[in-house]
């Protein structure tokens, strides 16, 4: 048996020293246990029982209610608990509809050895604390899974606003890029510094002409010697003074 588990064995016998003495017994393998002397005072036991029952030992021939149907009626409440009849060997074929039914996990047959008892009393309560961790596994694994899913879905979530956030973004560079085209399609610049200049009263009208003419004829020295070098020749500027 585990560490850990806090066992409680329910004995039910009409027959106060047989109830007693598998009392004894269990108190060998240091396992608490109560004793009811009759079918209905064990279901009123574990309706109001605090303690969880992890082991019913019953015996068959109750005055009342038989064993098999006082099992079948304790399984309805407490399912996961480890159920034993107690029998003879002529009431066998009596209760093998209970064991097939799942009423019952084992029947036990009397007389019995005590050691041998012992031993299938401690593999009951083993098989109830793995039915017990299975169950707790299977909790555990189902919210984790219930933690998972819904991580998974603020994740979604998440990704969606962000994807929808770069569109957004997208949309807004792409206007403001059509809006800078735009304006430099548009854009006077020429007619924009004029303006600044003037506003500044840094030259009027005549002193731009001045600078217009003075920016020509730099001009026109550069692209003269540019064509010079690649074997054009442009006209002097009395040339063009007397073309004119």
């Amino acid at each position: 048996m585990t560490e850990g588990f806090d066992h409680t064995i329910l004995i039910v016998d009409d027959e106060k020293n047989i109830g007693k003495a598998l009392e004894r017994l269990i108190k060998r393998i240091g396992v608490r246990s109560f004793y009811a002397a009759s079918a209905p005072q064990a279901l009123d036991f574990i309706q109001k029982s605090e303690s969880i029952i992890s082991m019913i030992l019953s015996d068959q021939r109750m005055p009342g209610m038989e064993g098999t149907e006082f099992l079948e009626k304790a399984r309805a409440i407490t399912p996961d608990t480890v159920r034993f009849l107690i029998t003879g060997y002529a009431d066998i074929n009596a209760v093998a509809g209970a064991v097939n039914r799942g009423a019952v996990h084992r029947f036990i047959t009397k007389p019995w050895n005590n050691d041998d008892l012992l031993e299938m009393i401690k593999s009951g309560l083993q098989h109830y604390e793995l039915l017990v961790e299975n169950k707790n596994l299977f909790a555990l694994a189902k919210k984790q899974n219930a933690r998972l899913y819904n991580l998974s879905q603020e994740l979604k979530q998440k990704a969606s606003e962000h994807k929808r956030e770069i569109v957004q973004k997208e949309k807004q560079i792409i206007q403001l890029t059509k809006r800078l085209e735009k304006g430099v399609c548009e854009a006077d610049y020429i007619k924009n510094i004029e303006k600044i200049l003037e506003e500044n009263q840094m030259f009027d009208t005549k002193k731009m002409g001045l600078c217009y003419a003075a920016v020509m004829e730099i001009f026109f020295s550069k692209f003269k010697d540019l064509a010079a070098r690649n074997g054009f020749f442009m006209p002097t500027e009395n040339e063009l003074n007397t073309k004119v």
